[in-house]
Formats: C-alpha cells, sequence, structure tokens
C-alpha cells in the first residue's frame, strides 16, 4: 500500500439484520474533498444495493414499524431520519449541533436521542457572535474539555423524545425542509448523558451518566438514570463505569461496564464485564470474569436464552455466548462464534442467524455470518470455521501477512508479529509501538504496517506488559513503573525477530510509537541507544503538566505513576531527554485534547537543548486521532512524512533514493526493479 491507496480503503460497520440481508455501514476516506463519505447498503449473498444517498450516513436501527439512521451532508451536523423503511426515512431532527445517539421505540412510535446543546451565544448559535467573541468560560469542574470536541460543559449532552406517530410526519421532514416534528427536551442529570434506550414495552426511558456531579475532583463512577419524571432516577448500581445498557424486561437490564472495586478512580487495567442488574430488588450479578475476560465496548444482544457479545482476547475480538445464569465464566469458558483472528467491530443477531462486521488479516472490512441453529448453539466448546464471509473488501496490492511471533518474557508469553516486505531483503526494521496502554494490537489488517512493508521496511510490533487483550494483572503490570516491564517485552520480541529472521538488518533499526507508545518510544531510546532514529508520535511526555492540561489528565497520571514527585520523573520522558542521542521525529496535532500540543514542544525543545538532531512536525486542525480518523488528506501526508524520515534515516548508502527522497519500489523489491528495466 502507497500513501496515495488511502482512497481505495473502506471500513464496514453498524451492521442490521432485515430479512435475508444485511444492512451496513460503508465508510471510506475521500482524497478529493478531503472527507469521508459513508452510506447504508443493504448486502446479501448475491446481492448489493445502495439504500441512502447523502454524504454521511450510518448507525442504521430496523424495526417492526420504524427504522431509522443518522445522516448528514457534507460539513454539516447529523440529524435523525426516520421513516417506515430506511428508504422512506425522513428528517425529524433539526439540532443546532447534530444528533450522535437514537433509540427507536417500536411499540409506542416515538423515537429517544441525544444532542448537545449550545449555550445561547455559542458554537455559532448566534451569527453575530463569532467564536473569538464569546463570553469567558467559567470553569469550576474537574473535567470540562473531550478530544475531538473541546469544551463540553457549556454545550452538554442532552436526552430528547419525539413522537414518531405526530399527523404529518410521512410528509414533514423532507431533506432541506425546517418543518420537523417537535422534540421534547427531556429532564436529565447535570452531566453529559449518552446510551439512550426504551425498555421493551416502552415504560421504561433510560441513560448513561455520571453518578454525581463534576464539583472540582475526578470520578469515574456512572449509572443508568431513568428519565420521564420531574426529576431523573439512577439505578442503585454498585461502584461502576457503565458504558452500556439494554433491558431485557421491564425490571431487569443488562450492563456492560466495569467495576471500580478499590474507589472512584479503580480503572487501570479494568476488564469490562457483562451483570445483571434487577431493578426491583436492587441487586447486580456479574456474568464474566473480572481478571480473565474483557468485553469489546460492542453493545450485546439477547438471543436463545443468552448473551450475545464481543470480547477482546489477545489480538482478535471475538463473538462469544454467555448463559444468562452464569457466574463470573473466565476465558477458557467462553463459547466463541468466531476464529481467533477475526476483529469484530460490530454484529446483529435473531435466533437462527448472525451478521458481524469487522477485519482480518487478508482484508481492511468484512461481512460475515454465522448459522446459529447449528452446533455453536448447543454449546460446542468452539465455533471456529462456522462463519462464512459474504463480502470482503480488497486489500491494496503489495499487502503482506504478518507472521505471529509467540516469544517468551519476563511474565508469561509475548505475543508479536513480524511483517516483512516482498523479496529477499537484507530489510531495515521498523520497531511500532501500540498506544493505551491498555491497547491491543490485532491480527487486522492495518494500513500502518502495510505502508512500511511496501515501502521496503519490515515491521515488528507486540502486545507488551500493560496491554488489553490479556488478563488484568497483564494490564496493571505498569501500574507505577509505565516503562521498564513494556520495554523489555517489546525489545524482547525485537531481539526474537532479529534471531528467527536473517533478512531483517539489525544495523538498520528504527523505533515509533504514538500516544502511550509515543511515551515508551521516548523512554527506550534514552535508555537503549541501538536505533539509528525514532518517530515519538501525539506523545504522553511531561507527566506533570499532563496533569494540567489533558482531558484525562486529572487521573490518568495518578493512577498510572502515582503522586510520587520522584516517581514521575522516574517515568518521564521529559526527564529522561537528557539520555537521548537518537535522532528523532516528533510529531503532534495542534489540537489534541489527549496529549496537548505543549507535551511534543517541550520535549522538542529538550531534545534540542541535549544537542539530538530532531525535528518537529505539527498538523494543523487535527486532534489525537489523526492516524485513525483525520482529514484524509493529513492521513495520506503523515504517511509521507513517515517514510521520508524512514528513507533519510535506514535507507543507507546501498537504498537508491528518488528525488523527492522516498525509496524507490524497485530497492525494495528485486522483482519490481526487472520490470520497471525493461519498462525503460
Amino acid at each position: 500500500m502507497n500513501p496515495e491507496d488511502l482512497g481505495t480503503l473502506a471500513e464496514y460497520s453498524s451492521p442490521v439484520l432485515r430479512g435475508d440481508d444485511a444492512v451496513i455501514t460503508i465508510r471510506r476516506p475521500d482524497l478529493e474533498t478531503n472527507s469521508y463519505l459513508s452510506q447504508l447498503f443493504s448486502l446479501g449473498d448475491d446481492s448489493s444495493r445502495r439504500l441512502t444517498h447523502s454524504w454521511a450516513d450510518s448507525n442504521p436501527q430496523c424495526g417492526p414499524n420504524w427504522s431509522g439512521y443518522l445522516s448528514a451532508e457534507k460539513k454539516a451536523a447529523p440529524q435523525l431520519f426516520v421513516g417506515d423503511s430506511l428508504e422512506t426515512a425522513h428528517q425529524i431532527t433539526d439540532n443546532h449541533l447534530g444528533v450522535s445517539e437514537f433509540a427507536l421505540d417500536d411499540t409506542r412510535s416515538r423515537a429517544l436521542y441525544v444532542a448537545r446543546v449550545a449555550e445561547p451565544g455559542r458554537y455559532g448559535a448566534d451569527d453575530a457572535i463569532p467564536a473569538a467573541e464569546e463570553a469567558p468560560r467559567r470553569i469550576t469542574t474537574a473535567s470540562y474539555l473531550a478530544n475531538g470536541l473541546g469544551y463540553t460543559n457549556d454545550r452538554p449532552a442532552r436526552a430528547f423524545l419525539v413522537d414518531l406517530a405526530e399527523p404529518g410526519l410521512g410528509t414533514v421532514g423532507l431533506r432541506g425542509s425546517s418543518e420537523v416534528p417537535l422534540s421534547t427536551l427531556l429532564t436529565t442529570p447535570d452531566s453529559d448523558v449518552h446510551d439512550p434506550q426504551f425498555s421493551p414495552d416502552g415504560t421504561r426511558i433510560s441513560v448513561v451518566s455520571a453518578l454525581h456531579p463534576d464539583h472540582g475532583q475526578p470520578d469515574l463512577r456512572s449509572t443508568v438514570w431513568l428519565l420521564g419524571g420531574d426529576a431523573p432516577t439512577p439505578l442503585e448500581l454498585p461502584s461502576m463505569d457503565v458504558g452500556v445498557h439494554r433491558w431485557l424486561d421491564e425490571d431487569t437490564v443488562l450492563l456492560l461496564g466495569n467495576a471500580l472495586t478499590r474507589d472512584e478512580l479503580d480503572f487501570v487495567g479494568q476488564m469490562p464485564g457483562l451483570f445483571i442488574h434487577t431493578v426491583s430488588t436492587g441487586s447486580t450479578r456479574r456474568l464474566t470474569d473480572p481478571e480473565t475476560v474483557a468485553l469489546a465496548p460492542i453493545p450485546p444482544q439477547i438471543r436463545g436464552g443468552a448473551v450475545v457479545a464481543a470480547v477482546d482476547a489477545d489480538g482478535a475480538t471475538r463473538i462469544v455466548r454467555i448463559g444468562l445464569d452464569a457466574a463470573e465464566v473466565g476465558i477458557d469458558d467462553l463459547k466463541f462464534l468466531t476464529d481467533d483472528t477475526t476483529v469484530v467491530n460490530g454484529f446483529d443477531a435473531d435466533d437462527e442467524t448472525l451478521v458481524f462486521t469487522g477485519s482480518t488479516p487478508h482484508s481492511p472490512a468484512v461481512l460475515g455470518r454465522i448459522a446459529l441453529g447449528g452446533p455453536t448453539a448447543s454449546g460446542a466448546a468452539s465455533a471456529r470455521g462456522s462463519s462464512v464471509i459474504v463480502k470482503e473488501h480488497p486489500a491494496p496490492a503489495n499487502s503482506v501477512l504478518p507472521q505471529v511471533l509467540r516469544v517468551p518474557g519476563d511474565s508469561g508469553t509475548i505475543t508479536g508479529w513480524l511483517a516483512k516486505p516482498h523479496g529477499d531483503g537484507p530489510f531495515p526494521v521498523i520497531l511500532n509501538i501500540h498506544g493505551g496502554p491498555f491497547a491491543q494490537y490485532t491480527h487486522s489488517w492495518f494500513d500502518e504496517t502495510q505502508v512500511l512493508t511496501s515501502a521496503g521496511y519490515a515491521v515488528v510490533f507486540s502486545n507488551p506488559r500493560g496491554s488489553g487483550g490479556r488478563t488484568r494483572s497483564w494490564g496493571t503490570a505498569v501500574q507505577g513503573d509505565m516503562a521498564a516491564p513494556a520495554m523489555a517485552d517489546v525489545l524482547a520480541v525485537l531481539d526474537h525477530a532479529l534471531d528467527l529472521d536473517p533478512s531483517l538488518d539489525r544495523s538498520r533499526l528504527g523505533i515509533q510509537g504514538g500516544s502511550y507508545g509515543g511515551y515508551l518510544t521516548a523512554m527506550t531510546i534514552a535508555a537503549d541507544h541501538r536505533f539509528r532514529a525514532a518517530i515519538v508520535e501525539r506523545g504522553y511526555l511531561d507527566p506533570d503538566s499532563f496533569v494540567g492540561t489533558s482531558d484525562i489528565g486529572r487521573f490518568f497520571t495518578e493512577e498510572y505513576t502515582s503522586r510520587s514527585r520522584e516517581a514521575i520523573a522516574d517515568q518521564s520522558p521529559l526527564a529522561h531527554a537528557p539520555q537521548v542521542g537518537t535522532p528523532t521525529l516528533v510529531m503532534h496535532s495542534e489540537l489534541d485534547l489527549r496529549c496537548p500540543l505543549e507535551q511534543a514542544q517541550q520535549y522538542y525543545a529538550a531534545l534540542q537543548r541535549a544537542g539530538v538532531d530532531t525535528e518537529m512536525l505539527i498538523f494543523p486542525g487535527e486532534n489525537h486521532e489523526l492516524s485513525r480518523a483525520g482529514q484524509p488528506r493529513h492521513r495520506r501526508q503523515r504517511f509521507e512524512a513517515i517514510l521520508d524520515w524512514w528513507d533519510r534515516r535506514l535507507g543507507g548508502e546501498d537504498r537508491e533514493q528518488s528525488p523527492e527522497g522516498r525509496l524507490r519500489p524497485e530497492a525494495a523489491d528485486p522483482a519490481v526493479a526487472a520490470a520497471a528495466d525493461s519498462a525503460s
């Protein structure tokens, strides 16, 4: 894959069963317009039909009487469209800042949705008041920023109810019309709300929000709030951070979230679990083991008397069935419906069929189908191979299949990968480190790996201690020592790959990482000087200033590094910058509120003071999600900058370069070189 191939990629998501077909969202970057095009498609075994035609259509829901989705024109806020089918849906909201989530109540013909409500005079609500002339913001809370959004307290997320059976719905809400049904703003908690839901017969309306108002101290606890009365009512849950909830009946709710067992900030390495709560008794029971089972943030469903959910497991996200009567089942007891390399990002099921979207080692986007009436439904230990891929988006040319590595480490086997270019080598090697730290690299096709291998670089990557996808003890292994355990593991995998494969050139090593990966890259080059060059991207580089500038600073640093001044200094890349001698490119985004720009600026200045050969590259208009969801042109330019840096630092005299500084493809693959010579 070359950087310019970015526009050929696609993502499949939010599948919905509709008869024999599946409705999915297909989203792709559009380099010409520098935006993302997403539309809804109906896919069957032998058919494909586009259902919607706006620029940004997503999040379909289909019920017996009503169907809906979110839709927006280019660079406009998304609004809710509802009708008796997706094809006939009409616009029913006109919220100034757009709609983010919704639920449909088929029994009573209502929609519940979440939208942000701006204070008067802010965010373009008054054309006469530009952003630079808005009134000052008075801050009294611990949390007031969100990466990718900005300030939050002056545009809180609120819940609205709209009657779908309002007279004239069939004719109002046409695109461009201001005639939409009247929405009712519900009384909600003071904090932002999300995950709007109806109970099965519509008697309960609920959202998830913080347990207590933010009065200046961090508190990660949240709960389910019942709406519709004079005041919202919280469910009496144990100390939890609830992510998703689904009503099983009018008295029972299924929860996906974290149990904050120590205190209200106990988030490090928490394994999201499934819980069942009974409203009338106030009792809550956990279904999954808190040490070994981590639920992915995908809404679970109830089918055939069991919970169907998705679990993150050692480089994959797998669909599982868990009995409603389960009691903290462990990872070895789960009944998997998908294989151990597919990364699922969404699913939908009825009693006989399940469809899912995600990615595989061979494809960036797939739609799969599973028959639930077969052996998997009867409780077989594994259902590997039972899923059928209905549609697969082709990977770009020159894609490679990484080799899985299982490497002995200080605390157990480390899962890693080696991806090599086509050809015989010798290949310079890039050690790539993921963010988080409680996240994981997966088996799925990954654009960054493919861009590097297509340019002639081998890539080594792994899930060291601190990563997700394993156990809670694996995730908490870096608490209080954020660098040493993970550094030992990533270097162990690198050394294993170098010893394993003679085509890898151990004299030309590079290291790169983003976010926590940027942190660990910076700490590694201060301690290990074998690397010719490094890229530190959107890094967590000064734990001290992070506390007061990041949107998660008030709890992240103190939970991972402690409040000890000495401990923070020991774990600070900024404090260790004088020990760095490796040429380093510092990459960051101007609007990053997760790892704010000042983190990069301070680190860059410290490297300069230390006499390090360093450069800084800043992307305007981007936040912490640049590499995943940034403007398509910036994503392409990011790839080009990464390749330019490695070509200049690792190319070596034996690697012929083009005038632009990029490695000529024929220098990486003799077969390509022969073809190029014959063509000329």
